[in-house]
Order: structure tokens, then sequence, then C-alpha cells
């Protein structure tokens, strides 16, 4: 009799283990109903995480950077950040907060660019690759224990992509072409280091009857990476597709129900108005546990890929300034209850350029967490001692003019 439980716990745990594996890696496809109702709204960090951890990102005069930044890339143990529009750069941090070296190659020449429109860093933490846009071209630079150097650069044809992403554990380049002329479909592109086209996907959806088209924007073919694939969603599809690193094929991922009621490309090319019921998605993220993502109407979901639950995520208001300039911003709020810190904020269409590696990241200004560490609230959170003693001598460290603090949370899994 013992054996044959012993048997049985063996068999539970390989097929959970299996299934979590699937969540990553797997052929398994995800579908989600985007019309049905959410369980609940999730208001604590306690109830999709495990871990909070703030990081003091290291400030010298060559580190500086803006609780503004444009995206964020995890890689093992060390940080990458693009810097704010203004400084069009990216520092390097290791997971300490410790500032390594960065890259600011503004100008025209071959080693340079204009405008870094996005970038990736290779699984082995070994290479970077720049995408500009207005160059029309792919710039690469090894990474060393001291900084980036300059290999080469490709000339892009037109169109220009919009988004990139490097497939994990090997060579190839994801390139995502949105159509934002109008005059083509979405062309969804995987090469090689020498610029070979590998396999290709268009989008039979284009723009239609197109009154004013001109604008870039990052949402119109949305790319982000899970485990080894490289992922991404076509304005008018339905369907994720993830990159087989196997056998380069492009697999479905992830399917949203829309029944109907997503954007279509007459909405998006003016000709016909946006239905009050239509639903726009731009921004997704995926953990192995979750899917996290934006759809219209300021609505933040999280769907459980393990209990298939959806549930919505708390979204405030929240008062910023960037340029001496105030506004509100519509932003997910969760209270951090694990750590005892600051509301967790996070712009509710960033998550997959603001999220890497499985980790959830936002900023916190120094200033903001040394009167948060001051004030009532604080005193009144309900965790260890231990935890709050750590954050109070974190904030005690700062002074105002600091970096930001990347707080970096881990889902469950």
């Amino acid at each position: 009799m013992n054996r044959v439980f012993v048997l049985f716990l063996i068999v539970i745990f390989y097929s959970c283990d299996r299934k979590s594996d699937n969540n990553i890696n797997g052929d398994s496809i995800t579908r989600i109903d985007l019309l049905t109702e959410p369980e609940s709204t999730i208001k604590k960090l306690s109830e999709i995480a495990t871990t909070v951890e703030y990081i003091p990102l290291q400030t010298t005069e060559n580190s500086f950077i803006t609780s503004f930044v444009l995206k964020i890339v995890n890689k093992d143990d060390r940080i990458y950040i693009q810097n704010s529009q203004m400084r069009n750069e990216i520092l390097c941090f290791n997971r300490d907060g410790k500032f390594l070296f960065k890259l600011q190659n503004s100008g025209r020449g071959p080693e340079e660019y204009t405008f870094i429109s996005d970038f990736d860093v290779s699984s082995d933490n070994k290479s970077l690759t720049i995408l500009s846009v207005i160059d029309h071209k792919l710039l690469f630079y090894g990474i060393s224990d001291t900084g980036f150097a300059f290999h080469r650069s490709i000339k892009l044809g037109d169109p220009v992509p919009d988004n990139i992403g490097l497939v994990p554990e090997t060579d190839n380049i994801f390139l995502a072409i949105g159509p934002w002329r109008g005059d083509a479909p979405t062309l969804s592109l995987l090469i090689n280091s020498v610029v070979d086209t590998i396999h290709f996907k268009q989008n039979c959806y284009k723009y239609k009857n197109v009154k004013k088209i001109g604008s870039r924007s990052r949402d119109e073919l949305l790319t982000y990476s899970i485990g080894n694939r490289v992922c991404f969603k076509e304005v008018f599809r339905d369907t994720v597709f993830c990159v087989d690193a196997k056998d380069n094929s492009f697999k479905p991922r992830i399917i949203f129900d829309s029944h109907g009621t997503l954007i279509t490309p007459e909405m998006r090319g003016g000709s016909e108005p946006v239905g009050k019921n239509t639903i726009f998605i731009s921004s997704i993220f995926e953990t192995p546990r979750y899917v996290i993502y934006y759809r219209s109407h300021l609505r933040n979901m999280i769907f459980d890929k393990i209990n298939k639950v959806k549930y919505e995520l708390n979204i405030k208001n929240v008062n910023e300034t960037i340029a001496n300039t105030s506004f509100e911003t519509p932003k997910t709020v969760l209270i951090d209850d694990l750590s005892g810190g600051p509301d967790f904020h996070m712009n509710i269409n960033l998550w997959n350029i603001l999220c890497s590696n499985g980790k959830l990241f936002s900023l916190v200004d120094a200033i903001t967490l040394k009167n948060y560490i001051a004030s009532g609230d604080f005193n009144n959170v309900k965790v260890s001692d231990s935890k709050k003693a750590e954050l109070k001598k974190l904030a005690d460290s700062l002074i105002e003019t600091d970096n930001p603090v990347l707080v970096m949370v881990t889902p469950k899994n």
C-alpha cells in the first residue's frame, strides 16, 4: 500500500513539473475569454507574488536616470535600463544596483545611432542588439565585464521594424514590422545573424480606406519573451504566436477569444468609428503562471494559467511630474503587503517593455520612498519587523537626489 502511495506521489509530482515546463516552453495553448468578467479585483501583491525586492540604483555622474524609462531587460545577474528619450542611452546595473557601464553612442557614424527604438540582450548576456528606426539599421555590440564593444551594423530596407527580439540560445532575431504606413500588412520576420530570412508570416489584415496614417506605435505588434520563446501579437489578430527555437516555426501560444469585438482595420484606418464595446489590447506580459494584459476601457487583467481564472488588477490615477509638468496617469496600484514598502505602481500599458524574464519592475523616486518610510502608513503596515528595518535602513541611506529605487516583484509559480 505504501509503495502504491509513493508511486502516486511521484506521478503527481512529475505531472505538475511537466505542466510547469509547458507553461514556459511547451506547445500548450492558453485560451482567454475577453468578455467574461473577472472573479475579483486584486489589490495586494501577496495575492499574485512571493517576494518584493528594493534595489537602490547606484548614483554617479555617469549613471543618473529618470523615473521615466523606456525599457528594462533582466538577464541573470544584470539589469539593462533604457533611459528616457532625452538621454538615449542604455545603462547596465548588477542585481545589487551597482552601476557597471553604459552605452551612449548617439550620432551619425557607423558605430552610432540617432535614437534607440528598441533593444534586446542575448540569453548568454554576451551581446546587445539595438534597433534604430530613424537610421534604418541594426547595431550589434559585445558585452564584457567592463562594457559594450561595437561589432557591426546592418542596414535595413523598407519598411523598418518597430520591435525586435533575440531568440534565446540562438543567433536568430525576430523583427516585428507593423502596418504603420497603411499600404502593407503586418510582417513577422525571423532572420539570422547574416540577415538571411529564416521564416516569416504576414498578417492578412492591413489598414483599409486609410485617411491618416504615419505614426509608429509599439502596440501595433507586441513582443515579449518567456523562457526560450519570443512571443508576438499582431494588432488585428486575437492570437499570440511564439517563435519555436527548435524548428524556427511560429506557433500559437495564447488565443484571446474576443467574440468579434477586437478593433478592425477599418477602425484603425479611420474609415469607421470605434465602437464603445470595441476591445484593443495594447500590452501583454507573461510569467510561468500568469498572463498580464491591458485591454481598452482602462482594464488591466491577469489570467492564472494553472487555475484558469481571470482577475482584474486595481487601477488608480496617480499624480506624476515629468519635465516640470504635472499630470495624472492611470496605473496599476498594488499594496506591498510583502515587504511593507509603498504601493507598487505600473503603467497600465507598459507590461511588455518594463517587465522581463518573469519579473515585474517599477521605479520609486528616492524622495518618495524616504517620505513614505517617515509616514504613519509605514509605521502601521503589517509585515515582519526585520523587513521594516531593512527597508528603513535602505531609505536612510538615500539622499533626495539619488537615482530612483528599482522595485522587482517575483510572481508566484
